[in-house]
C-alpha cells in the first residue's frame, strides 16, 4: 500500500477512535478499557505522520489519562509528553491546552511522589493559564489549587497557604459562594491545615465546605459522604467526640441505604 494512502486510513483511524473515546470518568472506565489497545496502537502512527490536529493530541491525551487513573504511569507518561510535544508545535508554547498538558504530566508525576519533576511544570501551567485567560479565571485557580497541594505534599505548608488563599478569593469573586468549586477550594484549603495539626482553621472550612456541597449536590453525593469523613476525623483530634459520632452515623446510614441489595 502507498504510504500517502496509509497516512489517509491513519488519520481516518485516529479520529474515528477519538470520536468514541469518551470523557475518562470512573464510569466510563469499561468503555475506555475495551478502546485503550486502539488508542495505543494508534500512537506511533501519530508520531510517525507527525499529526498534530486536536483529535490526535485529544487521543493521545485522553489515553493517558485513563492509564493515569489506573497507576500504569510507565504506560501514560510517553502519551502524555506527545501530546504535549504536538500541542506546543501546533499551539504554541502559551497556549491554554499545552497549559493542560503540563497539568497532567505534573499530575503523574505528583501520583509517582515525583515532587521535583512536577513542580515546574505546575508553575509554566500557572503562568499560562495567567497571560492566557487572565489572573482571575476559574483555571487559575484550579492551577493555583494544583500547585498548593503539591507544596503540601512536600510539606512547603507557608508556600502552599497564600495559593489556597488566593484561588478560594478568584473562585468567590467570580462563581459566587455557593458554587461547587467554591466547596473544593475550602475543602482543599481544610485539608491543608488538617495536615499541620491546625483542626481549630480547619473547622470552619470543612462547615462551609459541607453546607456548599450539600446545597449543590446533595446530602447523599460521594463527594459529601467523603467530606464528612474527613470533617469527623478532624472533630476526633479536638475531642469533639459527639459532633464527630453524628457524623460519622450520617456517612454509615448513607452507605447502608445504598448498598447493594
Amino acid at each position: 500500500m502507498d504510504d500517502d494512502i496509509r497516512r489517509v486510513w491513519a488519520e481516518r483511524a485516529v479520529r474515528a477512535v477519538n470520536e468514541v473515546f469518551p470523557a475518562t470518568k470512573y464510569f466510563n472506565w469499561p468503555l475506555c478499557d475495551r478502546l485503550i489497545r486502539h488508542a495505543l496502537a494508534l500512537a506511533p502512527l501519530i508520531e510517525k505522520y507527525g499529526f498534530d490536529f486536536p483529535e490526535a493530541t485529544r487521543l493521545l491525551n485522553q489515553a493517558g489519562y485513563y492509564l493515569d487513573g489506573r497507576a500504569q504511569y510507565a504506560e501514560a507518561e510517553p502519551l502524555y509528553v506527545r501530546a504535549l510535544g504536538l500541542r506546543e508545535k501546533a499551539l504554541g508554547a502559551k497556549s491554554p491546552f499545552v497549559a493542560t498538558s503540563l497539568t497532567n504530566l505534573a499530575g503523574l508525576y505528583k501520583n509517582q511522589g515525583k515532587y521535583a519533576e512536577a513542580e515546574p511544570l505546575l508553575v509554566r501551567a500557572l503562568a499560562i493559564f495567567e497571560k492566557a485567560l487572565g489572573v482571575e479565571h476559574p483555571e487559575v485557580a484550579t492551577s493555583l489549587t494544583n500547585l498548593a497541594l503539591l507544596y503540601d505534599n512536600q510539606g512547603k505548608y507557608e508556600e502552599a497557604e497564600p495559593l489556597y488563599e488566593r484561588a478560594l478569593s478568584i473562585r468567590e469573586k467570580v462563581l459566587g459562594v455557593e458554587h461547587p468549586e467554591v466547596a473544593h477550594g475550602l475543602y482543599c484549603f481544610a485539608g491543608h491545615h488538617d495536615q499541620q495539626k491546625k483542626y481549630a482553621q480547619a473547622e470552619p472550612l470543612y462547615q462551609r465546605a459541607l453546607s456548599n456541597y450539600e446545597k449543590a449536590l446533595g446530602p447523599e453525593h460521594p463527594l459529601v459522604v467523603r467530606l464528612i469523613g474527613h470533617y469527623a476525623s478532624s472533630l476526633r483530634s479536638m475531642n469533639k467526640n459527639t459532633e464527630a459520632e453524628n457524623l460519622e452515623a450520617r456517612v454509615s446510614a448513607v452507605r447502608n441505604r445504598n448498598a447493594p441489595r
